[in-house]
């Protein structure tokens, strides 16, 4: 049994010969990405390790990285890994080593903590609706949702029930619902606004889990027509969408770009609370990642230690404090904001990169050691989803090649002579304390493959605090450029197969080559006429490289209130006549 371990909602369940599993949550498909894994897996592989461009066997390299390591101030020292592999030994365990060195960590921000927080804040956790719920509702809401090509499965369960969908652009979600509405970039908190007045204005509210009277003080604050005005709707399509909010009572399901936009935490946040309003517990959906009751904090021992941290929106423009960068299962070169300038700042000898992956990434290619990795299909791992509530214990299906992030780890730590308690203790002992309120044992989980977990979180009461007052809530005044995912791509992965597309930006408004200025830089793009508002510019997540130079090099993203960086960020654009 193997599950597909990447930054996706369904996390996918397979057999020993990597057939989808035909019950829930895969229900006997998977997407263009988990079709062609197995091709994918022998393509562009990194299958020894380099020092400086040349080949070399990996205990020289490891002798090469413990060195380097030695020779550095812990506090010159960053890692940087992310959700390449969602893993519980490939992305968190290993963290131990560089923790114990003492070296900076990032805040593991770039994608969907902001959103995490803003529902955290009035739910006390983040936790919404399960799968098995989701068939319980009549309709759906996707609120920024890109359902089709990122939720695949929960595409499928409301396919054929009523479905709205509220976004900045005519998305393939939206032109698949019964209705939908296009706002304002950033303007997701106005309109939740406007839709809990209009619910408690008509009487349709219900004080079963949220304070009424508090909420209605809080939204008072707020003009309908300084609302209006922000997301750029009319009154009465604002009203429609209460009214289908009150008669079809439907799940929300609130995208990742909500927590990534201006007003971020607090867009997803409200968003929530308007399903609370009409007496609705668990009526939304954004990660369920946080509620299962893994142990994060134990894995990457970080329950020892008082890291220092680094924001992920950051760390291109930080990267001049560091002399050594560690990385694994991640890509930063081209996805993190300015994450060009690791490139450069390795290319005056200022910095030396270390990567561990499987594959030959950009990041790979602009490092001065890479060590080879084996893919998810290689090694034994404990899987978790963001949306279903199972536990897979992966076995492999294909021959290792390289080494793991576990057994790199213990290697540099007995090169450099480390002891402590975090790096002796045995990574499935790890794993077992980690998943042991979860229900579930490592011992039940390797004997059964799948187990589902029994936490379950309830609420009885939603706080209304803390809410914002009209001056917190910005409102864009310029275009601004948004991404979404590509059916064929998980972020940067996936080029082996469909090849690495040269960047362009879709705009309503501006067409042929121009500059794109952000908070971080500008750079010479191409602009493509398409089918979008002329506040919107959109590019693909997977289709960022341009001309050598990532899109996110123009960004420096600022935080956001619950302290996630605001990638969709409010840009200049200057066309070349």
């Amino acid at each position: 049994m193997i599950a597909c371990t990447r930054d996706c909602y369904d996390t996918c369940i397979f057999d020993e010969q990597y057939k989808p599993f035909s019950f829930d949550p895969t229900m006997g498909f998977t997407c263009s990405r988990g079709r062609t894994d197995l091709m994918r897996n022998d393509i562009n592989r990194v299958d020894s390790a380099y020092i400086d461009g040349k080949e070399v066997p990996i205990d020289q390299a490891i002798t090469f990285v413990s060195k380097r390591i030695k020779e550095t101030n812990p506090d010159q020292i960053l890692h940087v890994e992310y959700d390449g592999n969602q893993g519980l030994l490939t992305w968190y365990y290993p963290a131990r080593l560089w923790n114990v060195i003492g070296a900076t960590s990032t805040d593991y921000s770039i994608c969907s903590l902001e959103g995490h927080e803003g529902i955290k804040a009035h739910y006390k956790t983040s936790m919404g609706a399960l799968p098995e719920e989701m068939r319980n509702f009549n309709a759906v809401a996707f609120w920024g949702s890109e359902a089709v090509f990122s939720f695949i499965h929960g595409w499928k369960i409301f396919k054929d029930k009523y479905k709205i969908a509220i976004d900045v652009r005519v998305s393939e979600t939206l032109k698949r619902s019964e209705k939908g509405y296009i706002i304002r970039p950033g303007s997701d908190a106005h309109l939740a606004i406007a839709i809990m007045k209009i619910l408690i204005e008509q009487g349709y509210a219900k004080p079963d889990i949220i304070d009424l009277d508090k909420l209605k003080s809080r939204l008072n604050q707020f003009k309908m027509e300084d609302l209006l005005k922000a997301t750029n709707l009319t009154e009465d399509q604002v009203r429609e969408i209460a009214e289908l909010y009150a008669y079809y009572e439907p799940l929300t399901i609130i995208g990742f770009a909500i927590g990534r936009s201006m007003n971020g935490g607090h867009s997803a946040g409200l968003i929530s609370m308007i399903p609370a309003v009409l007496g609705i517990k668990r009526g939304f959906f954004y990660s369920n990642s946080g509620g299962w009751g893994i142990d994060f904090h134990y894995l990457r021992g970080t329950n020892l230690f008082r890291v220092k941290t680094i924001g992920m929106g950051e760390v291109g423009y930080e990267i001049d404090k560091f002399k050594l960068l560690f990385i694994w299962n991640a890509n930063p070169v081209l996805t993190l904001p300015g994450g060009d300038r690791i490139k450069e700042v390795a290319e005056e000898g200022r910095l030396t990169v270390i990567t561990h992956d499987p594959f030959w990434s950009e990041t790979a290619k602009s490092s001065n050691v890479v060590i080879p990795a084996p893919t998810f299909l290689e090694k034994e791992d404990v899987v978790y989803s963001y949306w279903h509530p199972y536990l897979i214990y992966n076995k492999p299906i294909r021959p290792k090649r390289g080494i793991t992030e576990v057994e790199l780890m213990k290697r540099l730590s007995k090169e450099l002579g480390l002891t402590h308690s975090l790096l002796e203790e045995d990574p499935w002992e790890a794993v077992d304390r980690a998943i042991r309120s979860t229900g579930v044992s490592v011992n039940e989980l390797k004997a059964k493959g799948i187990v589902k977990m029994n936490k379950v979180v309830n609420v009885d009461r939603v706080e209304v605090d803390p809410f914002p007052s009209p001056p917190e809530l910005q409102v864009a005044s310029g275009p601004v450029i948004v991404f979404s995912s590509h059916p064929n791509y998980t972020n940067s992965q996936f080029s082996e197969i469909y090849g690495r597309r040269e960047g362009v930006v879709y705009s309503g408004k501006y067409e042929g080559k121009g500059y794109l200025e952000g908070r971080g830089g500008k750079m010479l793009v191409k602009f493509v006429k398409a089918d979008l508002p002329d506040d919107v510019l959109f590019v693909y997540k997977s289709d960022l490289m341009i001309n050598g130079r990532s899109i996110n090099s123009v960004l420096r993203p600022p935080r956001n209130r619950f302290g996630g960086p605001r990638l969709n960020d409010e840009v200049k654009v200057t066309i070349l006549s």
